[in-house]
């Protein structure tokens, strides 16, 4: 067990909690029927890297805002966890919502990172006002390839690197 007192954010206890059990199951993916995916800690660090350093090179810095859209699933996890360790800031948003309202909550938090499933992004970029997003990073995560994404990267050509 970590003592969470020792770290000051919650990137620093994961980071730490990566390095002490590397062997250990960290995440188990599943839904009713079946199991979709299982990492241990090890596994989770290099699923996250890639996506760490994606974002830093596309200008993302500690206290960075980066909005997370998805349902719950091992690529939401492997985003935080990215956001987390640059020392960005984590705004996660419903995938129940609306359009409309998860265009104005993205609007209003200045989130300039975005991941989200690509059909919560199809709906977004259609909504009243989306030329008014600021996100200026965009990737998409279950995008057919060669499918219309607007401005979004697609998250299997950025992410290669992980395995899902």
């Amino acid at each position: 067990m970590l003592d969470l007192s020792k770290y000051n954010s919650l990137g620093e206890a994961l980071r730490a909690a990566l390095d002490r059990w590397p062997d250990e199951t960290c995440l188990i993916e599943a839904d009713r029927d079946r199991e979709n995916a299982r990492f241990t800690y090890r596994q989770f660090k290099e699923a996250a890297f890639p996506v760490t350093r994606a974002l830093q090179a596309a200008g993302f810095h500690p206290g960075t805002r980066a909005a997370i859209i998805m349902t719950n699933q091992s690529k939401w996890l492997i985003s935080a966890y990215a956001i987390f360790f640059s020392g960005g800031i984590l705004v996660p948003l419903d995938c129940k919502l609306s359009a409309d309202e998860q265009l104005k909550l993205l609007i209003h938090s200045h989130a300039e990172f975005l991941i989200v499933e690509y059909p919560l992004w199809r709906a977004i970029t259609k909504s009243a006002g989306s030329n008014n997003l600021e996100a200026r990073f965009v990737t998409v995560t279950e995008a057919p390839a060669g499918a219309e994404r607007s401005r979004a990267t697609r998250w299997e050509e950025t992410y290669d690197a992980c395995v899902f």
